[in-house]
């Protein structure tokens, strides 16, 4: 039998591998499991991929299984490598199991015929929220949404960094769900920030409220401070006249204490600069 494992996302690929593994281990007492690098720099030559004819090749004995893991599997010749695989396309007694970043065409047809042939692509957007909740879960710990939220956009397309940082979050002693505040003080969060001049662009171009309600979100979870946006946009001259005028009827209810910093980008958020130059006030 063949088994391809392939695609980017390396942490979710090789959990499923070991996972392979740990069950042909439990299911054949007498399994014979091999690994076998066929990168021709490694293997002085074609080692490795002759290991594995040889590997291939043996009698089995009392019924036992063998287990082929290869690594660099693309490396040599596709077309030897495609031939070879074949032969074992419909095999019981051996499994080949291949784990790659990529699948190259000149195997993809034969990747459909295989036992198991599973792309593990990046996950994105409430697919990748939902792994991180699942792993969170999994480990007992207990998150703020903004935290979750703070997570999924550090360590975008870094699952094995999200990892190990769900790991060492195990080991904080904390009555309280972790929030943002405390992820800082245990982690070093080097990506870029979400642009403040992004949701005041989003703003002033009165784009579609869910894709202002997002940019403002992401400001959100880094506490991003209000005054600090409001002041920012308050500041430019080049707005519409609209949105000048309307932040400018802000201000005075900010002064009156009928609106705070953080109700208005809500509020901006949710008319835009083209609803009318009062500000609705039904916070």
């Amino acid at each position: 039998m063949l088994i391809f494992l392939y695609g980017s996302d390396s942490y979710r690929r090789q959990k499923k591998l070991n996972n392979i593994i740990a069950e042909y281990r439990k299911k054949h007492s007498n399994l014979s499991c091999e690994y076998f690098d066929l990168d021709p720099s490694i293997n002085s030559g074609q080692e490795g991929f002759l290991r594995l004819k040889e590997f291939s090749a043996q009698m089995l004995i009392f019924d036992s299984k063998k287990l082929a893991v290869l690594r660099n599997a693309f490396t040599i010749e596709l077309k030897d490598l495609r031939d070879f695989l074949k032969k074992y396309l419909n095999a019981e007694e051996l499994t080949i199991l291949i784990s790659e970043d990529t699948l190259p065409e000149e195997l993809k047809s034969l990747a459909k015929k295989a036992f198991l042939s599973e792309k593990f692509k990046e996950l994105e957007a409430d697919e990748w929220r939902f792994f991180i909740a699942r792993e969170i879960q999994q480990r007992k710990i207990a998150l703020t949404l903004q935290a979750i939220d703070f997570l999924a956009e550090a360590f975008k397309k870094d699952t094995w960094g999200l990892i190990n940082e769900l790991d060492k979050l195990v080991l904080i002693s904390k009555k309280s769900p972790i929030d943002v505040n405390d992820l800082k003080k245990v982690g070093d969060y080097s990506y870029e920030s979400p642009d403040i001049f992004g949701y005041i662009n989003v703003i002033s171009k009165n784009w579609p409220v869910s894709q202002k309600i997002v940019s403002l979100e992401k400001l959100f979870i880094i506490d991003e401070e209000p005054v600090k946006i409001f002041n920012i946009m308050a500041s430019l001259k080049y707005l519409p006249k609209e949105l000048i005028q309307k932040l400018a009827n802000y201000d005075v209810m900010l002064k009156s204490g009928k609106l705070d910093y953080e109700e208005i980008l809500i509020d901006l958020a949710l008319s835009g600069p083209t609803s009318g130059g009062e500000p609705r006030s039904n916070f």
